[in-house]
């Protein structure tokens, strides 16, 4: 579950992120509290993605492909990967040209990263859906609980407290009732507590990047 949740996070954030700061681009209201907003979560987003996939190449693929040996073919994900990356650095520098942008010229700055945001989520999405179909049932086949379980805890090794309080409630708002549940069966009492409580202001920050602040 933990794998099909982060591949919802981060298509979800990156669409909204698209989604944001092309309304700027289109006239939206965008005062400095939702720029500052928008880059913030942005940041956490995109290295966020950039690390998922930097952990799949080095961690997953290597116990897959010693797992399935020839029933898996992972040059195309790792392609994908490769390219992501490239857009990641463009969208992290048109990242930097909305945070600068004077006033007058925001809308321009909001235009670009628009447009590289809107790609890599359009691209983000064909990936994710591509490497569900081909790895999921590889891994559910050929991989064993406990090499996938050793892959899971060092996707998780070393996380800061400053990475849990974004990705903790970003990740629990794709649940659905029934994952909930079982989410919550399966974490430890302080990262629930932690999830209590950083949850509003998670939420509210959502909230001031998509516009809907107030509503």
């Amino acid at each position: 579950m933990g794998f099909t949740l982060i591949h919802r996070a981060l298509r979800s954030g990156t669409r909204l992120l698209a989604v944001a700061v092309t309304s700027v681009a289109d006239g939206a209201p965008c005062d400095d509290a939702r720029r500052a907003a928008i880059g913030t979560f942005a940041d956490h987003v995109l290295t966020e993605l950039h690390q998922h996939h930097t952990k799949e190449d080095d961690v997953l693929w290597p116990v897959i492909a010693v797992s399935a040996g020839p029933h898996v073919d992972l040059d195309p994900l790792t392609d994908d990967h490769a390219e992501l990356h490239q857009l990641l650095e463009q969208a992290t520098s048109a990242l930097a040209g909305f945070r600068a942008a004077p006033a007058a010229d925001l809308r321009t700055a909001a235009a670009a990263l628009g447009r590289i945001l809107t790609t890599v989520a359009d691209e983000l999405d064909e990936h994710i859906e591509d490497e569900e179909a081909t790895v999921f049932p590889v891994i559910r086949t050929y991989v064993s609980h406990a090499d996938f379980a050793h892959c899971e805890r060092k996707f998780r090794k070393d996380a800061k407290l400053g990475h849990l309080i974004f990705t903790l409630p970003w990740v629990v708002e794709q649940c659905t009732e029934q994952e909930l549940a079982a989410l919550r069966s399966d974490v430890p009492l302080p990262l629930r507590l932690l999830l209590r409580a950083v949850q509003p202001s998670w939420r509210r920050r959502r909230d001031l990047v998509a516009g809907t602040a107030g509503r």
